[in-house]
């Protein structure tokens, strides 16, 4: 998976300054800021790509094991690290928030990445995590673009919020409140999007606020 992410790293990179892609990623950047507002520092983002959702917070650490979307994440005022999110590389209680923003799907064993982002969570610190609803349209729609051999989407495994629960309850920790956005269908014309609280079924992304 790295290997194709540093392939695609500026195609990928540039989709979120597309005319569909800004306002996409400004409706899940709200979401996400919705949550994270009270977050303590330092943040760590597992999985952090490029750095559009990490260079949002001062002084923020970005792991991932693409080194070509790292360099994207650098520019932009996010200290990276090359690693991967079932073996991170700090000690225990590091970090007062940390983000698993489109990752869960794109990893190799969910369990142990939300057992790593526990094991490096402050007991005062909560973690937020962005997830692409496979129970919705934009859900349905990822899985024709896997089924059709889609570079990134066809290693991707697609979870529901019941899914979620169940991996949380094993790695120890729990959710303390929802957020959800992208309730337009994939087929209009974007718009942006303020997100509301709590679980809307349908919508594309829920971002989930967990704590110890």
């Amino acid at each position: 998976m790295a290997e194709i992410f540093d392939l695609i790293a500026e195609e990928y990179d540039s989709w979120y300054d597309s005319e569909k892609g800004k306002l996409l990623y400004e409706s899940e950047l709200y979401c996400l800021k919705s949550l994270a507002g009270d977050c303590l520092p330092p943040v760590l983002e597992i999985g952090a790509g490029t750095g559009r959702f990490a260079q949002w917070f001062a002084g923020s650490i970005g792991i991932d094991p693409a080194q070509n979307s790292l360099k994207y994440a650098r520019r932009r005022g996010v200290r990276v690290v090359q690693a991967v999110g079932e073996l991170l590389p700090f000690r225990n209680e590091t970090f007062g928030c940390v983000f698993i923003i489109f990752t869960l799907c794109f990893v190799q064993n969910p369990l142990a990445v939300l057992r790593e982002a526990r094991r490096v969570l402050r007991m005062d610190g909560s973690g937020v995590i962005g997830l692409i609803n496979r129970n919705s349209s934009w859900g349905m729609l990822y899985e024709e673009k896997k089924k059709h051999g889609h570079p990134i989407y066809t290693m991707a495994r697609f979870y529901s919020i019941e899914d979620v629960k169940k991996l949380l309850e094993y790695s120890g920790l729990f959710i303390s409140k929802v957020q959800s956005t992208l309730l337009q269908q994939p087929d209009r014309k974007p718009v942006f999007e303020k997100s509301v609280d709590g679980i809307v079924e349908g919508a594309g992304f829920l971002c989930i606020k967990v704590k110890r």
